[in-house]
């Protein structure tokens, strides 16, 4: 049985958009309408027939309408299948009509939690026989019809005109589908606000979202990639908005959140600049001038900056738009632009502009490997005064530890093994993602040297682990770095103390480990 004729209805709907569009097709075919509530009401006002469902039951709403549709009326007539005679034979005794459509969207609780709503309305707005109603229709889909969302009328008018009233197989399947995902993600929403205060990792997990977008592909073109929103949830890409350019790509997400993760961490008491290329910064700066401290920036590595994405901490001018235009950059990123820099980037079309208001939000990290997903608390831990143990015979200088304290917060966003050399809250070299330290530190004192041959002496560097020997620590010293921190914890540490004092830098330990796979 394919095709199914739509006789019944029942519409029951928070959301009441757009059901006028659905209601003249249901006329059209003469299809008896029971409704709710304020349902019932919005439907008579427009002038349609219509059954309450209580008269319908026979059953008042009870308890402030927190009981009007769990009834064996309801959910006998969307359950039963029209083919089995026992069912039908169970139904007719009970005075209970085959429901074939129902039309049912949820009570608001996700927008009462982006509300900040207080908890009495939060429990008010979750809903139990709306979803209940879907589960059923969506169970029965060889018979019944199940539409979720208003988005879903127009796809079920056309279904309706093009079957004269009736829905096909296919169709009442896909709706199904989308009606399970509905309660699926709904249930998810209040069981994580529920969950929120009681367990940071609970005995079971949902993880919930809404499409945003379909990017144009994921890291290469051959992949296909979708972009989704974790809607209840706010994190550093929550709220942030594209001013103009070509569509955000899969890489472009990445970039973003690495650039904006590092700028939260810079001095914020300086205005501050962090350019990043595939996922890893290539060049951070902090200044009492941003137009400065974005020229410290680039001035770290040019060559990389080609093509990357920009984080600024504050307002860009018309000069400094003037001054990044001389650059290909795929994102620039702040949380204002005045309306003259904005005049000098509409030259550059497809050049993307992000604003974005730095939420920090979610203290969890999500990484699903398969079938298996890795939860851990996000690496934010801040360097306090208390972690700073001198190991060495000299001390560093409070110039030298304020630069420290700046290579440690970028070193936290560099792919390990990373190593990251710092001047004057400038940035001189980095070296990420090599298998063993030595290599890192050897890629930052070449970047190091390439781009600042006369300014390398007195800098300062980071390491985001241990130096297993003291060969890393070696190369840096070679390169005129001064002091270093890092956490300390090798059973090599004596040997990189000593070549430490030998060569008559100041090395702190912080006991902090960041670890960026």
């Amino acid at each position: 049985m394919d095709l199914i004729k739509i006789k019944k209805a029942l519409i029951s709907v928070s959301d009441k958009k757009n059901l006028d569009k659905i209601l003249k097709t249901l006329q059209v075919y003469n299809v008896e309408i029971l409704s709710t509530g304020g349902t019932f009401k919005y439907i008579k006002d427009l002038g349609y027939q219509c059954t309450e469902v209580s008269d319908y039951t026979k059953s008042q709403e009870i308890l402030d309408g927190r009981v009007k549709t769990l009834h064996p009326k309801i959910h006998g007539g969307l359950l039963a299948k029209a083919d089995n005679k026992e069912h039908i034979n169970q139904i007719s005794k009970e005075n209970i009509d085959l429901i074939n459509l129902l039309i049912v969207n949820l009570y608001p609780f996700e927008k009462k939690l982006l509300e900040n709503a207080d908890e009495e309305t939060l429990v008010e707005n979750i809903d139990i026989g709306g979803p209940s109603m879907l589960r059923s229709a969506a169970k029965n889909f060889k018979f019944t019809t199940v539409i979720s969302d208003p988005e879903q009328y127009d796809e079920c008018i056309n279904e309706l005109t093009k079957n004269q009233g009736s829905t096909s197989l296919n169709f009442r399947k896909k709706m199904s589908t989308n009606a399970f995902l509905e309660t699926a993600y709904y249930d998810s929403i209040i069981s994580n606000w529920m969950n929120k205060e009681q367990n940071k990792f609970p005995k079971k997990i949902t993880i919930s979202g809404s499409i945003q977008n379909e990017l144009r592909y994921g890291e290469n073109p051959h992949q296909q990639a979708t972009i989704y929103n974790v809607n209840y949830k706010k994190d550093l890409l929550s709220g942030i908005e594209q001013l103009q350019g070509k569509e955000l790509s899969y890489n472009n997400y990445l970039d973003m959140y690495a650039a904006i993760s590092i700028s939260k961490y810079l001095d914020n008491a300086k205005k501050t600049c962090v350019i990043v290329k595939h996922n890893n910064p290539c060049g951070c700066a902090a200044s009492n001038n941003l137009s400065n401290a974005y020229k410290l920036a680039l001035n770290a590595d040019p060559i990389s900056a080609f093509g990357g994405v920009v984080c600024f901490n504050d307002e860009i001018d018309k000069k400094l738009a003037e001054k990044l235009s001389d650059t290909f950059y795929e994102i620039i990123i702040s949380n204002k632009f005045t309306s003259d820099a904005l005049d000098v980037f509409r030259k550059k079309k497809n050049l993307r502009l992000i604003i974005t208001k730095h939420h920090m939000g979610e203290k969890l990290t999500y990484n699903i490997i398969g079938e298996k997903i890795l939860i851990q608390d996000k690496d934010i831990k801040e360097l306090e005064n208390k972690d700073l143990k001198v190991v060495t015979k000299i001390k560093p200088t409070k110039k030298q530890i304020k630069d420290l304290k700046f290579a440690f917060n970028i070193c936290r966003f560099v792919k390990s093994n990373a190593i990251v050399i710092v001047k004057n809250n400038q940035s001189l070299g980095i070296g990420a993602g090599q298998t063993n330290r030595l290599a890192s530190s050897k890629i930052a004192c070449q970047n190091a040297k390439l781009f600042f041959k006369n300014n390398v002496k007195n800098s300062v560097a980071a390491s985001d682990a241990f130096f297993p020997f003291a060969d890393g620590l070696k190369e840096l010293v070679k390169l005129g770095v001064k002091s270093i921190i890092q956490p300390g914890g090798s059973i090599k540490d004596n040997e990189v103390i000593k070549a430490a004092d030998k060569a008559k830098i100041s090395m702190i330990f912080t006991g902090i480990r960041n670890f960026k796979h």
